[in-house]
């Protein structure tokens, strides 16, 4: 007779946990309000710091989770204007900001492609090529993401897409959940996700709300080509530094040749490429030209990408119906539109003037007033920063504003340039899970644990800020940034 203890695992205990956890959580969040709107009492007028105790308290929400980013993005939008810390109308403004439409026109630009079987196309065409190649199969499922961020914005949409690429990879070879070879592919797909919008301004939600910050704080515009040439060397480097560390950390079989076989199989069951298909390139080709000649023509990225959607679902042009264009998640949008909205209560309520006024000193002066010296600053102030904030639009609106607030006060300090590497060093969350929405995505497969994070996310960290450096000596003096 078995005497072990029953446990009690009924679905009444899971959820009496998880309300204990959320109403824990609400309540720690909660006390930061209280702390922060007391302990600036005397020290700020009404409006700024009351700004600064919600934004704590919305950091806090965030870096928790009790509720969903987005709820908790709607709460803040309530909490601002009814407390009186800043006007309705400056809490919708981040919602008329062309990011916000940049980002809907990249969900449908994906959302067509998803209708086709391109993205697949691509996928399995490069396994086939590289997968018999030793380390071959971690490289493609790396380099899969970096050729999406081309034409696909949001780290998140294209973790969506290539997961069940790799998942398809992973039953192929007969690998098992948390074998070495297993946690080796699916960090690969985290990693190379995270780091695929570093150089492609479209392609991540932190680099469009640096932009918007940017302009909005500094009044200067950051074309597409400007942010391609100022993290263009870091991201060809990153890759296959990334690739090496992953390669390193999980020694894994060489392959047998298997994986492109059945890469072989799985295409020729695709077919040749349909005429769908070939409209879908020509239409995103159009885009990427467009974005490329943002200094002729004038437009912001988010034009072309509107164009490219109308082009998808217009008759014997496009490729699928409107309403299927339609179909996109509306959650990271609210995030978006508010944290954008932040920014500008952070700045219009005079918060970040008291903020900067406090961190201005002898130290920080000397710092930001030595370009080399203030550029790997902020890359470790911005990681630092990103360590206890819990998603990339977070440590974005966390970081950036505070970055060009010292920047204005320091002579000969390349605030834009500080601004774009706070930005950019948001993307490169690789030692906790809940740094970015690629790690989440992937953590939640069970694959791969926390422990994986820090195994490879420490030294990668130490490569990003090594490589933002080496830019710091080199490249970016040559473009006359610093």
């Amino acid at each position: 007779m078995n005497s072990q203890p029953a446990v009690n695992t009924t679905p009444g205990v899971k959820q009496e946990k998880s309300y204990i956890k959320i109403i824990t959580a609400v309540l720690i969040s909660l006390m930061v309000f209280v702390a922060v709107f007391a302990g600036l009492s005397g020290k700020m007028e009404y409006e700024p710091r009351m700004t600064l105790a919600i934004t704590a308290f919305a950091i806090m929400m965030w870096v928790l989770e009790p509720l969903p980013f987005s709820m908790t993005a709607i709460i803040v939008m309530v909490l601002l204007p009814v407390s009186g810390a800043v006007s309705i109308d400056l809490v919708l403004s981040g919602f008329s900001s062309p990011a916000i439409f940049l980002i809907i026109a990249g969900m449908m630009l994906a959302a067509g492609v998803d209708q086709t079987a391109l993205g697949k196309r691509l996928a399995y065409y490069l396994l086939y090529k590289v997968g018999d190649k030793r380390g071959g199969v971690l490289g493609g499922l790396i380099l899969i993401p970096q050729i999406m961020a081309v034409f696909i914005p949001a780290a998140a949409v294209r973790t969506t897409m290539l997961l069940p690429i790799a998942h398809s990879v992973l039953k192929i070879l007969g690998i098992k959940r948390h074998d070495q070879s297993g946690r080796q592919l699916m960090m690969g797909v985290a990693v190379g996700t995270s780091i695929s919008g570093t150089a492609i301004l479209p392609a991540a939600i932190g680099n469009v709300i640096t932009v918007d910050l940017i302009q909005y704080y500094l009044d200067e515009t950051v074309t597409y080509i400007d942010w391609l040439l100022i993290a263009l060397p870091i991201w060809v480097l990153l890759i296959p530094l990334t690739w090496w560390v992953l390669y390193r950390a999980y020694p894994s079989p060489e392959p047998d040749g298997k994986l492109k076989e059945e890469m072989q199989k799985i295409l020729q069951e695709l077919g040749p490429i349909s005429s769908e298909e070939k409209r879908t390139i020509l239409i995103l080709f159009a885009v990427f030209v467009m974005w490329l000649l943002e200094g002729i023509h004038g437009w912001p990225p988010v034009i072309p990408a509107l164009i490219g959607a109308i082009l998808m679902a217009l008759p014997r042009i496009g490729i699928t119906g409107w309403e299927k264009l339609l179909q996109i998640k509306f959650g990271p949008l609210i995030l978006l539109g508010l944290t954008l909205s932040m920014g500008r209560a952070l700045y219009e309520s005079g918060a970040i003037s008291y903020l900067s006024k406090w961190l201005e000193n002898d130290l920080t002066m000397y710092l930001f007033s030595n370009p080399l010296l203030a550029v790997l600053t902020v890359a470790v102030l911005t990681q630092l920063i990103h360590k206890v904030t819990s998603n990339v639009s977070t440590a974005v609106i966390s970081s950036v504003p505070v970055v060009m607030a010292l920047s204005s006060h320091a002579p000969d300090s390349p605030a834009l340039l500080l601004a774009v590497v706070a930005g950019m060093t948001c993307l490169f969350g690789f030692v906790i899970v809940v740094e970015t929405i690629p790690n989440v995505l992937v953590h939640g497969t069970g694959w791969i644990s926390q422990r994986d994070f820090l195994k490879t996310g420490l030294w990668l960290t130490l490569i990003t800020l090594a490589l933002t450096a080496l830019m710091a000596v080199t490249w970016w003096p040559w473009l006359g940034l610093m």
